[in-house]
This record gives C-alpha cells, sequence and structure tokens, in this order.
C-alpha cells in the first residue's frame, strides 16, 4: 500500500496542529520506518534526502507552498516563537488500518525533543531503505 506523502503529511498536522518543518519530517521518517518494520513495504512516495546526520524531504516546501490547504506561518525571535506548518482543510481519508498505525506511533513520539527523533531517525538501519544520499 502506497499513499501520497502528501495525504500522511495533511492527516499529521490535522492531528499535531502546527508543527515546525524539522520536526514534522522527522514524524513522517518515523512513522515510515515503523511501517516498513511492521509491514514489510514502503508506506509513501516521500522522497527522503539524507546527510550526514540529518536529511530532507525532496518538495515539502513546494508541496506547502503551492496547496492553499497548508498555511506556513513564519516564525517570531522577538517573541520566540518558531515558524510551523498547519493544515486547515478537512482530515484527508485513509485506510484504516493506516489511520490506526499513525495514531498510534503519533503517541509514542510526540513528546520526544527533535534532535532526540532526529537521531533516532537517521541511526536506525531501516532509515537507509527508505532515503537517498544526496
Amino acid at each position: 500500500m502506497t499513499i501520497k506523502g502528501k495525504t500522511l503529511m495533511a492527516y499529521v498536522l490535522k492531528k499535531t496542529g502546527c508543527v515546525h518543518p524539522f520536526k514534522l519530517s522527522r514524524i513522517l521518517a518515523f512513522i515510515e520506518i515503523e511501517w516498513l518494520k511492521n509491514k514489510g513495504e514502503r508506506l509513501t512516495d516521500i522522497k527522503y534526502v539524507r546527510g550526514p546526520g540529518t536529511f530532507y524531504i525532496e518538495g515539502l516546501k513546494e508541496a506547502v507552498k503551492d496547496d492553499p490547504c497548508f498555511n506556513k506561518i513564519e516564525g517570531d525571535p522577538k517573541i520566540k516563537r518558531r515558524s510551523c506548518i498547519e493544515y486547515r482543510c478537512e482530515t484527508p481519508s485513509l485506510p484504516k488500518e493506516v489511520v490506526d498505525f499513525v495514531n498510534k506511533e503519533l503517541e509514542k513520539i510526540l513528546s520526544v525533543e527533535e534532535q532526540k527523533l532526529n537521531e533516532i531517525v537517521v541511526n536506525n538501519e531501516l532509515f537507509k531503505k527508505i532515503s537517498v544520499p544526496g
């Protein structure tokens, strides 16, 4: 089963609220790794591009910019607010199996600090299977 990465991103944002792009990409990669571990296949068509100790999602900025359902809120250092992305449209429809799985994984990781979540993802052997060298 492969779902569009943008659909999973929309679902995650609808569940979590406004999330910084760095953390959002780590959440998506974590879910993808766990799905691969449990189901033996990719969940999405997201292209993760890895570098030493980090990674990015190819096309993330463009996907958000070109879709009116996604709203990027700029950060403001004066009030110590970081930029974040929110999803303003209806919750996207996903198969029940995916919804249940994603909700369970979100419970595990939402409170994990960004750098720790990054380490969990990039140090996972399965991350190499879902990513390409940058």
